[in-house]
């Protein structure tokens, strides 16, 4: 049975450094996601619900 969601534990990636900063890159794209989503909501622009 598949797990869903991220397994940290069991990632090919051993080097910390590699894995924070892609935990960083990961962290900003969805921040940026999620406020350029409100300020194009806050704009009244129509937003694709799909």
């Amino acid at each position: 049975m598949k797990t869903q969601g991220v397994n940290l534990e069991n990632t090919p990636m051993k080097d910390l450094g590699r894995l924070s900063k892609l935990m960083t890159i990961v962290a900003v794209a969805i921040v940026y996601a999620s406020i350029t989503g409100l300020t194009q909501e806050h704009k009244g622009a129509q937003v694709d619900q799909r």
